[in-house]
């Protein structure tokens, strides 16, 4: 104790020192170097200490089958060389409603102030949010609680534990608040996945290829987010690999789209050859083909398509004269007499209207 507090002491000291001469401020580099080389001494020896202390995952061939029943049911085929990119759960979303239990005495809408008055875990700020919150600890998340019954969760990092905290919010609003309510019409509106391509992202040049699917504006966001088409999922990802996964109601869309979607965010990251991994058939899902930017032109690729392109004859636009220079070309001369001239300037004036209407497609 008493070694504590002479260092405690001297590093007070040594923090309000003034140096005037040249000679001080040397000793007082010297002091300091050696107090940092101290303090990360004793960090290393503490971060050594509790990695030996800290108890071993059991990653025996027995408990992994005994916890591979847990996600039998879960698209994981298409990760099966890239185990390492299956995003997880980080925050699941319900709603449910809660209707007021017959012959209680309460009545929607509820009264606000009187949940945040008696509830223990409760905060009300009416002017910042119209909503009691309820804040657990396990599962770790809240509850927020409106005045129309709806109660909204979200922390949960899955499905079950979300269903939990909205009936533990039920119970202590029967038990603290004399509130009882049924809970009816549990819902996931949404959930969000994390997860890491452990490689460099460079988002300028994948912005460029998804143009017209991704945004990328470094002055206001320092991430890119790319919502493809068909996906379930939005793509929220930084430039050193790590993304964030909001959009999915379900597990299994979250997965199933993802692994659509990795492909293309390592082929623009400094580890693209992790892709030969993939199944081709995943790679190319959102490979712009054809093209380099993918808000070019539809064009169609159907064989039907294409074939009537080819049949259907290009006709020139009213007054375009150098659209076909066949039909344009000049006929030979021949020897004009005075006699039914004028006759013969109208036929010829007639018969020139009659071709540009029949070129325009009157």
């Amino acid at each position: 104790m008493e070694s504590a507090w002479a260092e405690l002491k001297r590093n007070v000291s040594l923090a309000n020192r003034i140096n005037k001469s040249k000679d001080e401020v040397d000793a007082f580099h010297v002091e300091l170097k050696g107090a940092l080389d101290s303090a990360v001494t004793r960090c290393r020896r503490e971060r050594k200490r509790k990695l030996a202390e800290a108890p071993r995952v059991d990653l025996s061939d027995e408990t992994l089958l005994h916890a591979a029943r847990f996600t039998d049911n879960l698209p994981l085929a298409d990760y099966a060389q890239i185990l390492n990119l299956v995003p997880r759960l980080v925050n699941i979303v319900p709603l449910a409603e809660a209707i007021p239990v017959p012959g209680s005495g309460i009545k929607l809408p509820l009264d606000l102030h009187a949940i945040g008055a008696r509830c223990t875990n409760a905060y009300y700020a009416p002017k910042r949010f119209a909503a009691v919150q309820l804040a657990f600890s396990n599962p770790r998340c809240r509850v927020l609680v409106f005045h129309t019954g709806r109660l909204v969760g979200t922390g949960c990092s899955g499905p079950m534990a979300a269903r939990m905290a909205i009936l533990k919010a039920a119970r202590q609003l029967a038990v603290e608040a004399k509130v009882h309510v049924h809970i009816r019409k549990f819902s996931v509106i949404n959930q969000v996945g994390a997860v890491s391509i452990d490689a460099k992202l460079d988002c300028d040049a994948f912005a460029s290829t998804h143009s017209a699917t991704s945004h990328y504006d470094r002055a206001s966001f320092v991430g890119l987010a790319w919502r493809p088409g068909g996906e379930s999922i939005c793509c929220e990802i930084y430039s050193t690999g790590k993304a964030n996964l909001p959009g999915s109601t379900r597990q299994r869309d979250l997965l199933t789209s993802f692994s659509r979607m990795v492909s293309e965010l390592l082929r623009h990251s400094n580890r693209a050859d992790v892709c030969e991994r993939i199944p081709e058939h995943l790679r190319l899902c959102h490979r712009p083909q054809a093209v380099t930017r993918d808000d070019a032109p539809v064009v169609a690729h159907s064989k039907a398509a294409r074939q009537r392109q080819l049949q259907t004859p290009m006709r020139p636009a009213m007054g375009d004269l150098f659209g076909a220079d066949s039909e344009w070309a000049l006929a030979p001369l021949n020897p004009v007499t005075m006699e039914g001239c004028e006759d013969g300037l109208e036929a010829v004036e007639e018969e020139e209207d009659d071709n540009l209407l029949e070129l325009a497609g009157f």
